[in-house]
C-alpha cells in the first residue's frame, strides 16, 4: 500500500471513530510514572511519532512538555488540534508520514512510538534522541504460540528483535507477550551518557 494508500485508510478510520485510541495507553502511564518522571522532573521536549489522535501527545502536553505530534492522517491531526485548543494544550502538528520526518540530532528528551513498524526509522530516533533520552516503544511482534502472524503489520518484529534495532540504547525494560492472535512487545530504552 503506497503513502497516499496509506493516508485514505488511516483517514477512514479517524473519520469512523477508534474512540478506543483517545486515552493514554496503560504501559505508557505506567513509563512515564516509572521512568520519565524520575528522569525529567521538569517535563522536557517530546516527539510523539505516527501519533494518531494524539493520546500521548496530549497527555505529555498536560504535563509542561514541549510536544512534536506527527501523524500521516489529516484527520488525526485535525483532531488533535481541536482536542488540543479545548484542552488549552500547546503542539507542535505535523502531518506526514513519519518515515519522512526530518529528524534533528540531539533534540528530544523523549521520544514515543506506538504499533507503528519502520524498522528504518529506529536509528534516526536515536539519533534525535538527546544523552539520556529516553524511547518508549509498543509494537505488534510474531508470536510463534500458532504460527500465525499478527494482522496489524505485514512485516512485524521477531521475538527479541527491538533491542538489536536499538544497540545504543540501554534497555530499562522490555517485555514480551502473547495478545489475542499475536504478540506485543513493550519497551523502554535509554540514550546513554546521560541521566542515569
Amino acid at each position: 500500500m503506497n503513502s497516499e494508500d496509506q493516508r485514505a485508510n488511516w483517514d477512514l478510520k479517524y473519520e469512523q471513530g477508534l474512540t478506543s485510541l483517545t486515552q493514554p495507553d496503560p504501559f505508557f502511564i505506567s513509563a512515564y510514572e516509572q521512568v520519565v518522571d524520575q528522569s525529567f522532573p521538569n517535563a522536557g521536549e517530546a516527539l510523539d511519532l505516527a501519533c494518531g489522535l494524539g493520546r500521548h501527545a496530549l497527555w505529555l502536553a498536560s504535563r509542561n512538555w514541549r510536544v512534536t505530534a506527527v501523524d500521516l492522517s489529516d484527520v488525526a491531526i485535525g483532531n488533535l488540534n481541536k482536542a488540543a485548543l479545548t484542552l488549552d494544550l500547546n503542539l507542535d502538528l505535523l502531518v506526514g508520514d513519519a518515515a519522512e520526518y526530518k529528524f534533528e540530532p540531539t533534540r528530544f528528551d523523549v521520544i514515543v512510538l506506538f504499533y507503528h513498524l519502520d524498522r528504518n526509522l529506529f536509528p534516526k530516533m536515536v539519533s534525535a534522541l538527546k544523552p539520556g533520552g529516553l524511547l518508549i516503544c509498543k509494537m505488534s511482534l510474531k508470536w510463534e504460540s500458532d504460527g500465525r502472524l499478527p494482522t496489524v503489520s505485514a512485516t512485524p518484529l521477531g521475538r527479541n528483535e527491538l533491542p538489536l534495532l536499538v544497540p545504543e540504547l540501554h534497555v530499562l525494560y522490555q517485555e514480551e507477550r502473547p495478545v489475542r492472535s499475536r504478540g506485543v512487545v513493550e519497551f523502554i530504552g535509554r540514550k546513554l551518557g546521560g541521566v542515569a
